[in-house]
């Protein structure tokens, strides 16, 4: 094997590291950090859990992240490298593809996203900036009067909690958190109702920083692809993720329109 070099910096997945799945998320890691060791690359052992708004933790020392592809290609892919896009299990998706499910109260009667929009109803939504809980409704209403008469909830699984207790009437979900949801509160999911789904869209990217070098984010690349493929049956199940394809970055120009 050749020498390794020491790649010191931050490792997060945080778009879907749920403490509930915090092990899931680590043999994720552990399988990108083994493949890039054949790359020559000595990346952190452990990932950094901690919770932060979507952007926050974009710098120059980021060694790996998942990001929303509508951001990454309007504001961050100048200076953070695409490596792969995510690959959901969502059981009727095309590889590297993601959707959003509408969510209602399960004892609710309205019928369609437009009865919700002319009676004004509340709208809960992760982050202002996200595809998945905001842009993705963009084809289908304005969004500007929903985030104005709204709250920011600060993740997925919080949107979903708003709309089951009644602080809001409906939000955009993820649908990949939304089988997070099914496995680890499953009465949660029960208490709501998929009213729609949005139309399917390129998968979260998983990105490094372009301050750490051409040569960096090659290895980065081939060990991310590498170390994500051919995942245990085990994982998949519980984490509903099938790994990572390359997509390439051409892809998210439809997040342009």
């Amino acid at each position: 094997m050749q020498a390794l070099t020491k790649i010191s910096g931050t490792a997060k997945m945080p778009l879907y590291d749920w403490p509930e799945f915090h092990d899931r998320t680590e043999q994720l890691w552990a399988r990108i950090r083994l493949a890039a060791r054949d790359e020559g690359l000595d990346l952190p052992e452990a990932l950094d859990h901690t919770a932060q708004r979507l952007s926050a933790w974009m710098s120059d020392s980021l060694i790996f992240s998942q990001l929303c592809g509508s951001p990454w290609h309007r504001h961050h892919r100048l200076t953070a490298r695409y490596l792969a896009s995510s690959n959901f299990d969502l059981g009727d998706n095309d590889p590297g593809t993601y959707y959003s499910k509408i969510v209602v109260r399960a004892d609710a009667d309205w019928p369609s996203l437009q009865a919700l929009v002319g009676a004004s109803a509340r709208f809960a939504f992760n982050d202002d900036d996200s595809q998945s809980g905001v842009h993705c409704l963009r084809p289908l209403t304005d969004v500007e009067p929903l985030l104005a008469g709204g709250f920011e909830s600060g993740g997925h699984r919080f949107s979903m909690e708003a709309v089951a207790n009644g602080r809001a009437d409906f939000a955009a979900i993820d649908a990949f958190s939304f089988t997070l949801a099914e496995r680890a509160m499953p009465e949660l999911t029960t208490a709501l109702r998929v009213m729609a789904q949005t139309d399917p869209r390129p998968a979260p990217v998983l990105i490094t920083a372009k301050a750490l070098g051409e040569d960096t984010g090659a290895r980065l690349r081939r060990a991310v692809l590498t170390g994500l493929s051919d995942l245990p049956a085990d994982l998949t199940q519980a984490y509903s993720f099938r790994g990572a394809v390359d997509l390439g970055e051409a892809a998210y120009e439809v997040f342009s329109l």
